[in-house]
């Protein structure tokens, strides 16, 4: 999945009128984001976007953490909830 794929998928999302069109492109995003999710895990590294906020993970949190496929906040709630048992 490219950026430009995502952004365009997004961009089609934010702009549909109709509902349906809007759940459609919605739903394409998640399949381009879990298609990029399953790759990266399977070539041991993270990803660009959160998978649970869909946010862009800083590059500095990339770098410290390649396998990262949370952004540091998302991540720091999984392991609470881990903790807790949720």
């Amino acid at each position: 999945m490219t950026d430009h794929e995502v952004k365009e998928t997004l961009e089609q999302a934010r702009s549909a009128a109709d509902p349906l069109d809007k759940a459609n492109s919605l739903a394409e995003l998640e399949r381009l984001s879990s298609v990029s999710a399953v790759r990266s895990k399977l070539a041991g590294k993270g990803q660009d976007w959160c998978e649970d906020c869909g946010e862009e993970i800083p590059r500095e949190r990339r770098e410290a953490a390649p396998w990262a496929v949370r952004c540091a906040p998302c991540q720091e709630i999984k392991e609470l909830r881990t903790r807790r048992g949720d």
